[in-house]
């Protein structure tokens, strides 16, 4: 078995050897948010994927209601409020529960996908919106 007298140990230095720090977000950005025209031109890349038109969907969501990436993983069929065109979010980081109010487009979309707002939990969907084994999206 060895001992600590068989160890290699590195010598001091003068030099600092400390990991550098991260430099401010405004030296690499101008910004730290999309544009308009940039959600738009995100949303049609998109829906060109397997998933295209749940992926276009959820960017929408998280740009009009600035929701994190894990508050958009977790939102459930049973947060939206059809009849009140309302959704529930529940905040993460110390945030406070909203309701936000559900924009005409982003209704109709899922009207449209579902063809009924009573049956949107009831045709096949899981809690997340997930069609198992269903065909992609075109």
């Amino acid at each position: 078995m060895l001992t600590k007298s068989h160890l290699n140990i590195a010598p001091p230095t003068d030099k600092n050897r400390a990991v550098p720090q991260r430099r401010k977000n405004t030296e690499y950005r101008q910004r730290e948010h999309l544009t308009p025209s940039e959600v738009v031109k995100l949303i049609e890349t998109a829906k060109r994927n397997r998933y295209g038109e749940r992926d276009a969907a959820m960017i929408l969501v998280a740009y009009r209601h600035g929701l994190r990436a894990s508050e958009i993983c977790d939102l459930e069929w049973s947060a939206v409020d059809f009849e009140r065109a309302e959704l529930h979010v529940t905040r993460k980081k110390s945030g406070k529960p909203a309701t936000h109010p559900i924009r005409g487009d982003e209704l109709r979309e899922r009207i449209a996908e579902a063809g009924d707002p009573q049956q949107v939990e009831d045709h096949g969907d899981d809690e997340h919106g997930y069609r198992p084994g269903a065909e992609p999206y075109r």
